[in-house]
């Protein structure tokens, strides 16, 4: 009888090979075949052409961040190349980040889909393009730096800067229509929840605090409510939780869309200008005093 990891890797191995994209490979797990594997050109040549194929669309080709599928991102994957790593630059730490994926981002795990062998070469490959020097676009940019800083101290993720989708709400007591394009000139922070997320009715005590101590910095905490459209539903739940707070819907659901909100509370930080510029899925985790920080770089 198979183990589970064979069997695992058979069907990875069968279903790549249907595809016609990549050969199947053998499976290899010890830290000896691991090193021989950074000296062996076929293991080399197998991780490009695993990258290539299952990670380039959102990393680049040469890791800088920047395929073809990035616009449809949260947030832009980092130049593997930057010094902006959350953990060492070794091939233990890629391997394990590429076997398990990160929670809460696009970044899949690959550890059931994969045999051991190209998880492997794909790790030393990440770990070959992060040796490089940085890209000019993405070499030491003091302003931009300042700003992942905030964002990330603020625990928010970093976000691909780009323009707003068009979006329009609707207020849950007046009726009344609200475009994102008629508050350009401040920034805005979108907040998705939901009627039946506990969390998310538990967060707007919170929600209140932030909106009023970053009255200065001209901030607006937009509520977006994700998982109804009718205006009475929302007000019977979310006003017991929000008091006074403005809440509203999104009654095409076109929003929840264009802002790929795929679990609640999820939050998408604008500038003045409309931009994203940093999102976070799950509670909000930041004081009043970070997020003035952070608002003050995004000016």
């Amino acid at each position: 009888k198979e183990s589970s990891t064979s069997a695992t890797s058979d069907v990875a191995a069968e279903v790549a090979t249907a595809s016609g994209e990549l050969p199947p490979a053998a499976l290899t797990s010890n830290a000896e075949t691991i090193d021989d594997a950074s000296h062996d050109p076929e293991a080399l040549s197998r991780g490009e052409l695993v990258y290539t194929v299952y990670c380039a669309r959102c990393h680049g080709p040469e890791g800088r961040g920047d395929g073809e599928g990035v616009e449809q991102l949260p947030s832009r994957p980092r130049d593997f190349a930057s010094s902006e790593w959350k953990f060492p630059k070794t091939f233990e730490s890629i391997r394990r980040v590429v076997h398990d994926g990160i929670p809460g981002t696009p970044m899949p795990a690959a550890g059931a889909a994969f045999p051991a062998s190209d998880i492997d070469a794909v790790s030393r490959h990440v770990l070959q393009l992060a040796s490089r020097p940085p890209s000019k676009s993405t070499a030491a940019n003091p302003k931009k730096e300042r700003l992942a800083e905030a964002v990330r101290a603020s625990g928010f993720l970093p976000s691909l800067i780009r323009q707003a989708p068009a979006a329009t709400f609707a207020d849950t007591r007046s009726g009344n229509s609200l475009s994102l394009d008629s508050l350009r000139g401040q920034p805005v922070l979108l907040h998705f929840w939901g009627t039946t997320c506990i969390h998310c009715l538990a967060e707007f005590p919170r929600l209140i605090e932030l909106q009023q101590s970053c009255q200065a910095a001209g901030l607006t905490i937009l509520s977006v409510c994700a998982d109804e459209d009718e205006e009475s539903a929302v007000e019977a739940v979310g006003r017991r939780s929000a008091g006074e707070h403005p809440l509203y819907v999104d009654e095409t659901g076109l929003a929840t869309h264009r802002f790929q909100v795929q679990a609640l509370p999820s939050y998408v930080l604008l500038d003045a200008h409309g931009r994203i510029i940093a999102t976070r899925t799950g509670a909000i985790d930041c004081s009043p005093e970070q997020m003035m920080k952070l608002l003050n770089e995004v000016k």
